[in-house]
C-alpha cells in the first residue's frame, strides 16, 4: 500500500554559503538515488542576520509504496549525506500526510 506524503527539510548550524552549496550538491544526489530529484527543491537561503541555511520541501504529495520502511532509510541517507558535507549541522524533516489532514467543512 502506498501513502501521500510531503515534507520539509532544513539544516543549519552551517559554516558558510559555500558549505551550504556542499549540502544541497549531497542531498542532490540522496534526491536522485530516490528518483525524486525532480519532486523537491533545495536550496540555499539565509536568515535574518544572514547566516546560510539550506531548505527544501516537496512540490507536492509523493505516493510512496511500503513508506513505514522506506521513511528510516530515507532519513539515515539524509543525515548521512549532511554529516559528510557539513559535520556537526542540524537536520529537521517534517513530514506531511496531505489525506489525512482535515479538509473544512463546507457549509
Amino acid at each position: 500500500m502506498s501513502v501521500n506524503i510531503t515534507f520539509t527539510l532544513t539544516v543549519t548550524a552551517l559554516r558558510d554559503e559555500a558549505q551550504a552549496r556542499e549540502v544541497v550538491r549531497s542531498l542532490d544526489e540522496v534526491m536522485e538515488d530516490e528518483r525524486i530529484q525532480d519532486q523537491v527543491n533545495l536550496g540555499v537561503a539565509w536568515d535574518g542576520d544572514a547566516t546560510a541555511f539550506v531548505s527544501g520541501e516537496t512540490d507536492f504529495p509523493l505516493s510512496i509504496s511500503r513508506f513505514h520502511q522506506w521513511q528510516p532509510d530515507f532519513e539515515s541517507h539524509v543525515r548521512f549525506a549532511v554529516e559528510e558535507a557539513a559535520p556537526g549541522a542540524r537536520v529537521v524533516l517534517d513530514w506531511g500526510y496531505p489525506d489525512l489532514e482535515r479538509r473544512p467543512a463546507v457549509g
